[in-house]
């Protein structure tokens, strides 16, 4: 059976990706989404976050499900990314979801600044935010998330060392936001032409277009998926 793994991204968790498994699953695939360390119910907020460390735990799951498509968002992304270039599967597909490979200053300087007191402020409140947020699943997890494990992925994602792009000849189909202050389009568009064989789509949203335009975003999935 084919099979695609879902790979989630900073401050997020498996469960999230439930409902696009469920799709997924509708139109014949084999979905696995899986956790990585730092993140989801068995978390330890000590763990290795770093996109090496998030690749080499899901060394064991690419082996035992044998892939052939790979869907990451963001830092999720990235270690999918790292994952094809190991080959260690019989990947077909790449599917990359607002790709942290090129993080403008900008972007970088806020979150430097966020990921300490800011960060630390708001999950000290998580008990008192969780029932406001519980119409957003993605935030409730982000705001449960501990702050550690949520610096050692940005600064692992600020010091990410490029690959070397020419390796990665798989089919790739990449999909941003419009207006992501982490992965905007001039990014993409660089990251594309690097490329041998991928394609990008820009949907009207920020850095979460599988909660921001699902229509959208499920069209491009499946087309994506089905290209393969």
């Amino acid at each position: 059976m084919r099979t695609v793994m879902i790979i989630h991204g900073t401050a997020d968790c498996a469960a999230n990706w439930r409902p696009w498994a469920e799709s997924l699953e509708k139109c014949g695939w084999r979905a696995v989404a899986v956790d990585l360390p730092g993140y989801g119910p068995q978390a330890l907020p000590e763990a290795d976050c770093s996109v090496g460390a998030c690749a080499e735990h899901l060394i064991e799951a690419v082996e035992r499900y044998r892939p052939t498509a790979l869907l990451g968002h963001s830092l999720g992304a990235n270690v999918a990314i790292e994952l094809a270039l190991r080959r260690i599967a019989p990947l077909a597909r790449l599917l990359l979801v607002c790709p942290a490979v090129d993080i403008p200053p900008l972007t970088r300087h806020f979150y430097d600044w966020f990921v300490e007191a800011p960060l630390e402020a708001l999950y000290r409140q998580r008990d008192w935010l969780n029932p406001w947020l519980a119409s957003y699943p993605r935030l409730a997890t982000a705001n449960r998330t501990a702050p550690a494990s949520i610096r050692r992925t940005w600064q692992s994602l600020k010091t990410w060392p490029t690959p070397d792009w020419r390796q990665l000849t798989l089919p790739t189909a990449i999909v941003g936001g419009l207006w992501d202050p982490i992965a905007p389009p001039l990014a993409l568009e660089a990251l594309r032409r690097r490329l041998p064989a991928a394609q990008l789509t820009l949907l009207p949203c920020r850095h979460l277009p599988m909660d921001d335009t699902p229509v959208a975003f499920g069209r491009w999935l499946v087309r994506s998926l089905q290209d393969e």
